[in-house]
């Protein structure tokens, strides 16, 4: 978690600080490789020192003691050499078995390490540098074979005082991390400068430029002095910003066109909706019209034949009293079917007005839902179903009532297509409720309910699952915008396959009384 927290505050981070961050770490990876490479040459280099003065000092003693092999003229120069050089702390002549001779007189007669001969077969000086000793004085140790005739018989041990070059070796490197410290900071200064000036001050008027787009300002075209690259990529979005205006042109059009065509298609199902009910409703009134036709024509074959029988002083007291009883149902008949017809055109009428209009009216939502279902008759009858309705029967609303008219409707012959088959007997149902100031209509049917992934996809235009049975895709689009734009409330779906399908719709009251 740490590692993608640093990551993320890496990803952060600007291109500026970025780049000095990345700079920075080179230089001081460079410096790191020079302090430690001249740290070590110089170290070597005296190293070199103190292994030539040994060898001149081993030289010296090498020569005197073949002369005279007597230890006392070793410790002689032993003495000599330390009066004469300050650095030389100590000298000590090591033989086979013990020391010989020393500055040190308490180390003479002492043993000499074990193996110390046997280590100098291999190597000619043994140097092993001490930082600091009780004192606090950084010293050097440095081991040379004393040899006669070609055969090592003793070691030659110098020490020396090495603060002097330690301290030199400090100072040079103390100079060195100076020097790097201040080019380097110089150099992300310089660096910094150009960055913002030839990068980061570019970058920031194109991003200024494709702020002031997205937000649909103006556009002015970007004019840089910059680096070719940059040139390059200003005028890249120049040209961007102009196809995308064309674009954008060619787009609105377009839209603009699907939606004049969309339109024209709903209000062409409209249309096709109203000319169903006048066909169902024509269809529905020509029963109660023929039998009334069929009665009247009857009445009047019975008047005549009354007629002649009167005319001829024929007729009985029997006859009248049957004339009359024939009158009495005939007229009946008649009165019963014309007043179904006239219901029938009274309900398509208010429907038909309420569609074309699309005024807001005050009326009762259960008695016109009613009458909405008498216009839906004729479809209905085709079928085995039924439609219940249910709800408070004084309920009333100040809305439109020709969107309510469309969405039973639509809802009811969008189960009848869909939700049954041929000879199923389906159930449909409306409840009708007041809840929280608002109308709540209920509609559901027990068919066969929907798959998630059309019941998702349900209000779409233009889709629909019958089109090769001729459905358009548009009537639970109509419904949705009936009730969303034109009545603005909210309509949910809910479905599952072989469960039904109900719609719950929810209608604000505040805003219809208050127009009221």
């Amino acid at each position: 978690m740490k590692g993608r927290g640093r990551i993320d505050v890496y990803r952060k981070m600007s291109l500026q600080l970025k780049t000095v961050i990345l700079v920075s770490a080179v230089t001081i990876a460079m410096m790191s490789v020079i302090v430690g490479f001249d740290s070590y040459s110089l170290q070597k280099s005296v190293e070199e020192t103190y292994i030539s003065q040994l060898h001149g000092i081993t030289t010296a003693i090498n020569g005197r003691y073949e002369e005279s092999h007597s230890i006392e003229d070793v410790q002689q120069i032993f003495d000599y050499i330390q009066y004469k050089e300050e650095n030389v702390l100590q000298l000590t002549l090591f033989g086979k078995e013990e020391v010989l001779a020393s500055n040190d007189r308490d180390l003479i007669g002492q043993p000499s390490p074990e193996g110390l001969l046997q280590s100098l077969e291999a190597s000619s000086v043994l140097v092993s540098p001490i930082q600091r000793d009780a004192g606090g004085i950084s010293k050097v140790r440095l081991t040379a074979p004393l040899k006669e005739d070609g055969v090592t018989v003793g070691a030659i041990e110098l020490l020396l005082n090495a603060s002097e070059n330690t301290a030199l070796i400090q100072n040079r490197i103390r100079l060195i991390i100076a020097v790097g410290v201040s080019a380097t900071a110089l150099l992300l200064a310089v660096l910094s400068f150009i960055i913002r000036k030839l990068l980061i001050k570019p970058l920031m008027t194109i991003r200024e430029a494709a702020v002031s787009v997205k937000h649909g300002s103006g556009y002015k075209e970007i004019q840089l002095n910059a680096s070719q690259e940059i040139n390059e990529v200003a005028s890249a979005f120049n040209d961007m910003v102009h196809n995308l205006e064309e674009r954008y042109r060619e787009l609105q059009n377009a839209v603009e066109t699907i939606q004049h065509a969309q339109k024209q298609l709903v209000e062409s199902e409209k249309m096709v909706a109203l000319g169903n009910l006048v066909a169902g409703v024509s269809h529905e009134i020509n029963t109660p019209i023929g039998i009334g036709v069929t009665a009247v024509s009857y009445l009047d074959e019975k008047t005549k034949a009354f007629s002649a029988l009167y005319r001829e002083n024929k007729m009985k007291r029997s006859d009248l009293e049957e004339y009359l009883h024939k009158v009495r149902d005939t007229a009946g008949m008649i009165q019963t079917n014309l007043l179904r017809a006239s219901e029938l055109v009274k309900s398509f009428k208010q429907v038909a007005v309420d569609r074309s209009m699309e005024a807001k009216r005050k009326f009762r939502v259960k008695e016109y839902i009613q009458e909405v279902l008498i216009s839906l008759k004729p479809q209905i009858k085709k079928t085995k179903h039924q439609v219940e309705l249910h709800g408070n029967d004084n309920f009333e609303v100040f809305s439109d009532p020709g969107a309510v008219s469309q969405i039973i409707t639509n809802l009811i012959m969008n189960s009848i297509i869909h939700a049954y088959d041929e000879e199923d007997q389906g159930r449909m149902r409306i409840d009708i409720v007041e809840q929280a100031n608002r109308l709540v209509i209920k509609y559901s049917d027990d068919g066969r309910g929907m798959p998630e992934q059309v019941r998702s996809r349900i209000f779409e235009p233009f889709f629909t699952t019958n089109r090769g049975g001729g459905g358009t895709g548009l009537g639970m689009h109509i419904v949705y915008n009936l009730v969303t734009q034109s009545l603005g409330g909210t309509i949910v779906c809910d479905s599952k396959a072989g469960h039904g399908t109900s719609f719950t719709i929810h209608i604000p009251l505040q805003e219809g009384e208050g127009n009221g």
